[in-house]
């Protein structure tokens, strides 16, 4: 008979919150099939339930978790987690990655990699139960809600870092949380005439208070009102959050992005009515009636239920969901560590991608070239970032040049390449593979961009060059990624980074121009292709109610459009100015990896 696998479990992030408490009930769930290890070097398999957990058990003992498999949970989602300086290296070596929504399988299987799905697991009993025997501190919380009150419950961290914390009340929203949508709903209802209050909980809820107290809308924060920084401090008990969302008619998440959100699980198994955007797991749990979208529509869901009830009604199939996939599990993971032996040799992580004085030293500031075919603007979008990123490289401290001009080749510690938007045969001609380090910016795929036998041979000159030369991959949106696993494309050590205009020229107004009797709309583009939208705004152009509506094109158009203004491409400052006069940007662009028209406004 076999002895049980022996497995090492990183540590949590020490908040007591999320992390730690996944890893302790995936602690509960493994230790009946295999046997806790105190230290990295005594198992068999490390087992992780955060990447950075991880970096962190390697950095202080790399030898220790050498040559054996990782399992690691996918605790975001794929695409925002590729955005981290210091996560590539960690993409191929993690042996099997844990997907906790459905979304992430799909995603963790776009990338090519071996994973499998275990959602999250939560304390079903403990939060189905907290209702019935209150804490006097959740009584003196129930007394403060206004009388016949329709309670909604959000217990999600909305305010950045301690780094925002004591400049002048400042806090900085966590927009990721979707705060900015939570206080619009709760302030739209209560501009209708409904008597809701927002019940909040948990540290760094100083943005939200601070914009509900604004807008006079009745909130109970379970807590200590401090203007101090009170991260983990005031995070709650399990049981505490739990006693919170009987209180609470309805739960509502409004978060842009996320792994979980436990909020989800805690109030389904609580038996409250909840009501989520499309995040994480939520289309996994909730019925399609309590997802929105739209804030609007999640303000008509809420008076609904109101009135009706009719998203508590879906309640009791939540709860049955939860109960049934997301309580602790312990056949699903017996089933993975018996094929733990299949997982395949493991990778070791590359290099750090952020030194690059690997391959040369570095005795003054970086020198980076920059390889485009640079023209002065007004350009295409690949172009401005360019000349942005190297504006930005330079205000940083770097030297920079462009296309390798000046500079003995020896000199140059790396080199940022744009796709094939360059000299290819000059490149190849100062560049030696494996010389310099080389960061590839991919975008595209061109061919899905332009639908020509030429622009697929360009796809495929294209990564020739990447797999020849990249030490890394920068690519774009999530929307290039899928097109090139569909195309069946792999860049080397890919990284997700969006991309990004001149602060220093496109920046929010001090003051917003006084309203006009015409709603001002604006599109741009400088290309004139036809997915860049020409035939929408053809139609805009006919059919808009002109005394209403006033439209400008910036940029190059292949239509005539008879009613609207239309404007020459412009450099970026005047650009910015005459976007800053307008009140709605609008883009009718198809199949863009990463629009910088659409950063810019």
């Amino acid at each position: 008979m076999n002895s049980p696998t022996k497995v090492f479990v990183c540590g949590g992030d020490g908040a007591g919150w999320a992390i730690d408490e996944d890893r302790r009930l995936t602690i509960a769930a493994i230790e009946r099939t295999a046997t806790i290890v105190e230290s990295p070097e005594q198992a068999d398999v490390i087992h992780s339930c955060w990447w950075q957990a991880l970096a962190a058990v390697a950095r202080s003992n790399p030898q220790a978790i050498r040559g054996k498999p990782v399992i690691c949970h996918m605790t975001g989602d794929p695409a925002r987690c590729m955005g981290e300086p210091d996560f590539a290296p960690w993409l191929k070596r993690v042996s099997l990655w844990i997907a906790q929504s459905r979304s992430a399988l799909d995603r963790l299987h776009t990338l090519g990699l071996q994973a499998a799905y275990m959602p999250y697991s939560v304390d079903f009993d403990l939060y189905a139960n907290a209702g019935g025997n209150l804490s006097q501190a959740t009584l003196d919380a129930a007394g403060r809600l206004p009388p016949n009150a329709y309670v909604i419950a959000n217990f999600h961290r909305d305010t950045c870092g301690a780094v925002n914390y004591g400049k002048d009340g400042s806090y900085a929203p966590k927009l990721v949380k979707g705060p900015d949508m939570f206080v619009e709903i709760v302030a739209e209802l209560r501009r209708r005439g409904e008597n809701v209050v927002a019940l909040l909980a948990g540290p760094r809820r100083h943005w939200v208070r601070r914009e509900l107290a604004a807008r006079d809308i009745p909130f109970v924060f379970v807590g200590e009102e401090t203007a101090r920084d009170d991260y983990p401090g005031q995070i709650l008990s399990q049981r505490r959050i739990a006693e919170l969302y009987s209180l609470a008619h309805l739960c509502l998440v409004t978060s842009r992005n996320e792994g979980g959100p436990r909020a989800i699980l805690e109030s389904a198994a609580a038996g409250i009515a909840t009501l989520s955007t499309p995040v994480g797991h939520a289309p996994d749990v909730l019925c399609a009636e309590c997802l929105f979208t739209d804030p609007l529509d999640a303000v008509e869901a809420i008076v609904g239920d109101i009135r009706t009830g009719s998203l508590r009604k879906f309640a009791p199939a939540h709860s049955a969901i939860v109960k049934a996939r997301h309580t602790v599990v312990q056949a699903n993971w017996e089933a993975i560590y018996s094929k733990v032996e299949l997982l395949g040799e493991p990778v070791e992580p590359c290099a750090p991608m952020t030194s690059l004085s690997t391959r040369v030293e570095v005795k003054s500031k970086p020198c980076i070239s920059f390889w485009n075919k640079f023209a002065p603007p007004p350009w295409g979008g690949g172009n401005q970032f360019m000349a942005a990123l190297m504006a930005e490289a330079t205000r940083q401290g770097c030297a920079c040049i462009r296309n390798g001009e000046g500079v003995d080749p020896s000199q140059i510690h790396g080199h940022i390449v744009n796709s094939v938007q360059f000299d290819m045969e000059r490149f190849t001609s100062l560049v030696k593979p494996g010389e310099s380090r080389v960061l590839h910016r991919i975008d595209g795929p061109i061919s899905i961009l332009r639908g020509t036998t030429e622009s697929l041979d360009l796809d495929r000159a294209c990564f020739e060059f990447n797999a020849r030369y990249a030490d890394a991959t920068i690519i774009q949106s999530w929307h290039t990624v899928d097109y090139l696993s569909q195309l069946g494309l792999s860049p080397v050590n890919p990284a997700l980074i969006l991309n990004a205009c001149d602060p220093t020229i496109f920046n929010t107004p001090i003051a917003r121009p006084a309203p006009q009797l015409r709603l001002r709309i604006v599109a741009t583009s400088w290309s004139p292709s036809p997915g860049k939208g020409a035939a929408v705004y053809q139609w805009i152009d006919q059919h808009l109610d002109h005394d209403r509506y006033e439209f400008t094109f910036v940029g190059n158009c292949p239509v005539k459009l008879r009613h609207c203004r239309v404007i020459e491409p412009m450099a970026s400052e005047p650009l910015a100015q005459l976007l800053r006069q307008h009140d709605v940007y609008i883009t009718a662009s198809r199949n863009d990896p990463c629009s910088n028209a659409l950063i810019e406004a």
